[in-house]
């Protein structure tokens, strides 16, 4: 019985990670023009509350023009924009859960 005392043994674990995350690429395809035109109809719609319509006044009076054309903000391309920034958002911040598959041990005995 002291035989088995004194001998050493190592336990060995093996397991396997599955870790997914939306973060590895580039998180902002937006220059910062589009990211500043974006937080401001955000907040008008969230903060303020306005209408669609009311945004594009009120971003017509602060002067706003969309970005590639620099034309003036109308309302259905304000939803446009609020629309696909919300999805993008959601795309860039969703969470998953991390995976531990194929846990195994063993005892391996030291010569």
């Amino acid at each position: 019985m002291d035989d088995i005392w004194r001998k050493k043994f190592f336990i060995v674990f093996s397991f396997t990670i599955n870790i997914t995350t939306s973060t590895l690429t580039k998180t902002s395809h937006y220059s910062k023009r589009q990211q500043k035109l974006y937080d401001k109809i955000k907040e008008l719609k969230e903060v303020e509350r306005l209408s669609y319509k009311k945004i594009s006044e009120k971003l017509k009076k602060l002067r706003y023009r969309s970005v590639r054309s620099g034309k003036i903000l109308k309302s259905n391309y304000i939803f446009s924009i609020y629309k696909k920034g919300k999805i993008r958002e959601e795309r860039i911040n969703r969470e998953f859960k991390d995976r531990i598959n194929d846990m195994d041990f063993g005892l391996v005995k030291n010569c």
